[in-house]
């Protein structure tokens, strides 16, 4: 065989190894992106059964404090795994109407969202958002009470929200700050 003749054979053979490696991962593609597709439909209708079955964890429920630059979502519970992260609501007050309340921390948790509660002073706005329902309240007491008078989450005749967080370095000592809704 000639020197042009095994130069022939060598350029086909290249040719259809490149043909079948480029149909080969071309297969592979295919397979790849059919089996992708399927994850992601099984996984988006496996998300829109978890969302019908847990509406109630899912919808917006937040609160918005603007002077305080505080947009914090609220959860279930006082616990301190609820504090570390959220907005934690005391589950013997309301959720929509009366004296609705809430607790978060001021310092030492990885999100401190009343670390600035002292700062609101009678007239400054809290927004209150359960779902469809957006409240507006105006703050109307900023007092610091014992840890133990839980008066101040008492059932009332007006809508309110009744905000308590910690004091640094005063244990025995809680914020409490309260806002009455205004209609918007």
């Amino acid at each position: 065989m000639n020197c042009c003749s095994k130069r022939c054979i060598s350029i086909v053979t290249l040719i259809i190894a490149v043909i079948i490696f480029i149909q080969t991962n071309f297969l592979t593609l295919i397979v790849f992106s059919l089996k992708n597709n399927y994850v992601q439909a099984t996984s988006k209708v496996a998300q829109d059964k978890f969302r019908e079955d847990t509406y109630e964890e899912i919808e917006e429920w937040r609160l918005i404090i603007p002077k305080i630059n505080v947009s914090a979502e609220i959860k279930e519970g006082t616990s301190g795994e609820v504090i570390n992260n959220y907005v934690g609501h005391f589950g013997e007050t309301p959720k929509d109407n009366g004296n609705i309340g809430l607790i978060a921390a001021s310092s030492g948790y990885k999100e401190n969202y009343f670390e600035k509660l002292a700062d609101l002073v009678e007239g400054d706005v809290i927004i209150y958002i359960k779902g469809d329902l957006k409240k507006e309240y105006k703050v109307s007491t900023n007092i610091v009470i014992k840890e133990t008078d839980w008066s101040y989450l008492s059932t009332t005749e007006d809508n309110r929200l009744t905000l308590i967080t910690g004091i640094l370095e005063e244990p025995e000592m809680r914020r409490c700050v309260q806002a009455v809704e205004v209609k918007i």
